[in-house]
């Protein structure tokens, strides 16, 4: 049974709005500011081992693909000094806090209910699958929407590698969907000018990206088809449940727009 864009959209924003608390980049929550300045964690190490302290460190140049490789193992000595899955747990613990704060009640149930639908395809989720709930359902549910949002951002990087495009190539489109200049992926990720360069060169050949790195229409509407096939990847883990019992599960999810 389809599912209907809209709802996979709701899923998904939700899901990524939990998993904010976890990091530094959108939002500071104080629970999380705390653990990071007393572990000497600030910046990419905290964003690296946060996440990827589930998998193991060999994985991590190949699982993230926001930072060149060359990024990651120059800061894995760093993150591997971190305890990763030690610290995946002081993160989830701080962050379920912080969750705990912003919305007291009992966490909606249809993050976990989402969750253990998906059937992972890439090895980040199968990882925040796989680790087991602790009991705690504010912390669970930060382990709940990494699956979701790992999942969806792997369905992404599967999206754009069918039309051939490569992290910094896709980073850079969407950047430039969003109205955001390519320099902005260099800025934030350090990848290097030869990077970008080749990039840029590359997207323009396929006449995606003018001369001025403006995003031509072409390139819109191949951007716009990344995004229609990650939702449908997306979707794909709620689409046997009953249209009823699926609404009811996203509907529930509408407590998350306060946080």
């Amino acid at each position: 049974m389809a599912v209907e864009p809209d709802q996979v959209r709701l899923v998904s924003a939700a899901a990524d709005r939990v998993c904010h608390l976890l990091w530094l980049f959108q939002r500071q929550e104080p629970e999380v500011v705390a653990l990071v300045e007393r572990r000497g964690s600030a910046g990419f190490p905290h964003y690296l081992t946060s996440r990827l302290g589930v998998v193991g460190p060999a994985s991590w140049g190949g699982v993230v693909y926001i930072a060149p490789t060359s990024l990651v193992d120059h800061l894995l000595p760093r993150c591997l000094a971190l305890d990763p899955p030690g610290y995946v747990s002081e993160c989830l613990t701080a962050a379920g806090a912080a969750l705990h704060r912003l919305l007291p009640a009992p966490f909606p149930h249809g993050l976990g209910d989402l969750a253990d639908l998906v059937q992972p395809t890439g090895p980040l989720p199968a990882a925040w699958a796989a680790l087991p709930r602790s009991g705690d359902p504010h912390r669970d549910a930060i382990r709940d929407a990494m699956v979701i949002r790992e999942e969806r951002a792997h369905g992404h990087y599967l999206a754009a590698s069918e039309l051939g495009l490569l992290p910094v190539e896709l980073l850079i489109l969407t950047a430039l969907w969003r109205g955001q200049p390519a320099e902005w992926i260099s800025k934030n990720f350090k990848w290097s000018e030869p990077e970008m360069k080749d990039a840029v060169a590359s997207l323009a050949g396929r006449g995606w990206v003018d001369q001025n790195s403006v995003l031509t229409d072409l390139g819109r509407r191949t951007r716009d088809q990344i995004e229609a096939r990650t939702e449908e990847l997306a979707g794909r883990s709620m689409a046997d449940i009953p249209e009823s019992v699926r609404g009811e599960l996203v509907a529930g999810l509408s407590g998350l727009a306060s946080i």
